[in-house]
């Protein structure tokens, strides 16, 4: 079956709000407005009330309340914003049990977030990358959306087959996908951010993320995969995603990373781990 078809297949799918697929289409953009991010919050309701709640939280400890969203972009940053908006936007649907995959409630989001947070990272090591963290961290964020899609599908009859080419038959997690519904999660994914008009460079890392180009230059993808690896290395593997790690070493070697930068790496996973930690604690 193809991705489309999938996707047409599967219920009460989420999609993004107006909003928030605008402000990633400007992300995605070399100039950054802040007045057009502004006012593009302010058209939605939701994101507006979230933005304005966590900025009068108790974690930014401001002296007065603060009732304008240009305020709150000041006193925040923008990457804060960002990363609250974009936890809006997907939190409910990637924090949801995914049978298919036997991944609970609240696996998948966590591994997101860490993944998200740790893409932000490879992005300030890998200097030579010219990728702004805010789009490393969605992209890092959305990496598996197309598990919604595939887990749908997964019935107990095919989790048996995949269950069976994965542990008899040494395939990956992807290769199994493929042999069983005809098309893995990462081809749905990209196929789901088309359908939502979502900008092509987080089309590219979602699609390649487990098999990232490395010619005739790395893309997004190969911070994302990086990331990735490392968020399974720190244990956070949810459901049949442990038998997709398989590290690409060419796109660790072109990428430049040595011994020292994977150990900087592992010690971030740990702080970013805390950091999901109490994102998940606190109240969004």
């Amino acid at each position: 079956m193809k991705a489309e078809e999938l996707i047409a297949k599967t219920p009460n799918l989420p999609v993004p709000s107006p909003a928030a697929t605008r402000l990633l289409q400007l992300l995605a953009g070399d100039d950054r407005d802040n007045q057009a991010i502004i006012n593009i919050l302010k058209q939605d309701g939701v994101l507006s009330t979230k933005v304005l709640a966590l900025c009068n939280s108790a974690a930014f400890e401001l002296a007065a309340p603060v009732s304008s969203i240009s305020q709150a972009i000041m006193y925040m940053g923008y990457e804060e914003v960002h990363r609250l908006v974009m936890a809006v936007t997907f939190g409910g649907a990637l924090g949801s049990n995914l049978a298919g995959y036997f991944i609970e409630d609240g696996a998948l989001w966590r591994h997101s977030l860490l993944t998200a947070l740790l893409s932000q990272t490879v992005v300030r090591i890998v200097r030579t990358s010219q990728t702004d963290p805010s789009v490393a961290y969605t992209a890092g964020l959305i990496h598996d959306i197309g598990k919604l899609v595939v887990s749908y599908a997964l019935d107990a009859d095919k989790q048996e087959l995949i269950r069976e080419r994965v542990e008899r038959g040494g395939r990956s997690l992807l290769e199994a996908e493929r042999e069983v519904i005809g098309a893995d999660h990462a081809e749905v994914g990209a196929c789901l951010l088309r359908k939502w008009k979502l900008p092509e460079v987080l089309v590219e890392a979602v699609a390649n993320h487990h098999n990232p180009p490395v010619e005739p230059r790395l893309e997004l993808s190969s911070i994302v995969h990086v990331a990735d690896m490392i968020a399974h290395e720190g244990g956070s593997s949810p459901g049949w995603s442990s038998y997709a790690v398989r590290t690409n070493e060419a796109v660790v070697e072109a990428m430049g990373l040595t011994t020292d930068h994977v150990e900087v790496l592992i010690i971030s996973a740990y702080d970013a781990a805390l950091q999901v930690d109490e994102a998940l604690s606190a109240p969004v």
